[in-house]
């Protein structure tokens, strides 16, 4: 993996309005202390969390509600981090595939471009995982 920038440009999606929103980032794995920002016509949410994935689930938390979905990687329904992934930062995420058996080829990033059709909430996305598991 590349070094990371400090920020993506990504897109936001509610209802039918799709638009553009930024993505900031900081934090080291040294202290395991992330903190990850979204600014857009909301305004501007952050999160704060041990890796960078969890920070973005504490930003969707206060975007959701509002009928706010980001654009990423780490927003599918289908993706959730390895423990490994956290440790380093939470900057990969895995594309579950029920029934497949991971490998390093379905790590992806968290924070770069995810299809429209592929996001879901926060809840519709741990219980995938969960399934992912179960099968």
């Amino acid at each position: 993996m590349s070094p990371l920038p400090d920020h993506f440009e990504v897109l936001a999606f509610n209802g039918a309005w799709q638009t553009d929103a930024v993505l900031r980032w900081e934090g080291d794995d040294r202290d395991h202390d992330y903190t990850v920002t979204a600014e857009g016509p909301w305004g501007r949410f952050s999160g704060r969390a041990g890796d960078c994935f969890e920070a973005l689930i504490r930003v969707r938390e206060q975007l959701e509600p509002l009928g706010w979905f980001l654009g990423v990687n780490g927003s599918r329904r289908d993706t959730w981090p390895s423990g490994m992934c956290r440790g380093m930062g939470g900057f990969l995420v895995y594309h579950l595939t029920p029934f497949v058996r991971l490998t390093s080829a379905d790590r992806i990033e968290t924070f770069l471009p995810a299809p429209r059709e592929t996001l879901a909430t926060i809840a519709d996305q741990i219980a995938f995982e969960k399934y992912w598991q179960s099968t």
